[in-house]
């Protein structure tokens, strides 16, 4: 399976600095926030971002608005039916996190990926509140995602071999 659209839950440092990344690596990265205004603001951070790397001779102008045209953001869930990979980076709550991958279960299309960008929790846990086990994965990137080329892979033993081969190819 190749990953070619992302779609991640939670706007903050994490899951824009994520988006930041995947955009940059050619994915089509749809952001959801809980409210509208808040997935805005992470759109409006990420143009920033990429305008201070052309200030900075770092990135060309015509390569930042390629890469800021690949990330669109909701407040819907639903807008990430047709993702291939599901990254969540909200709340270190077990709980929330339960809930929201059971959600994600009917919503994403089947063979689908969720993955959680955790690295204290365990994934398996997550992968249980689902329908599809063996295609929920831990993928936890390093603060900050656009600084630091370092994403750990957590399988749980549920996890299949092709999650493992398709998240770890998108990591790289």
């Amino acid at each position: 399976m190749t990953i070619s659209r992302l779609g991640i839950v939670g706007s903050g440092i994490m899951g824009s600095g994520i988006a930041e990344v995947a955009a940059k690596a050619g994915v089509d990265v749809v952001l959801r926030s809980r409210q509208q205004a808040t997935a805005d603001a992470m759109l409006a951070g990420l143009e920033k971002s990429l305008a201070k790397q052309v200030e900075r001779g770092k990135l060309e102008e015509t390569a930042a608005k390629e890469i800021a045209s690949r990330v669109t953001a909701t407040s819907a869930l639903s807008d990430l039916a047709d993702c291939d990979l599901v990254l969540e980076s909200v709340v270190e709550d077990l709980d929330v996190k339960k809930a929201l991958f059971a959600e994600l279960d009917g919503i994403v299309k089947p063979g689908a990926i969720l993955a959680t960008n955790t690295s204290t929790l365990p994934v398996i846990e997550m992968a249980m509140a689902t329908g599809r086990p063996e295609n929920v994965i831990g993928v936890h990137f390093f603060n900050p995602a656009p600084a630091m080329s370092l994403v750990e892979i957590i399988a749980p033993m549920t996890a299949s071999e092709d999650t493992v081969a398709a998240v770890t190819a998108f990591a790289t």
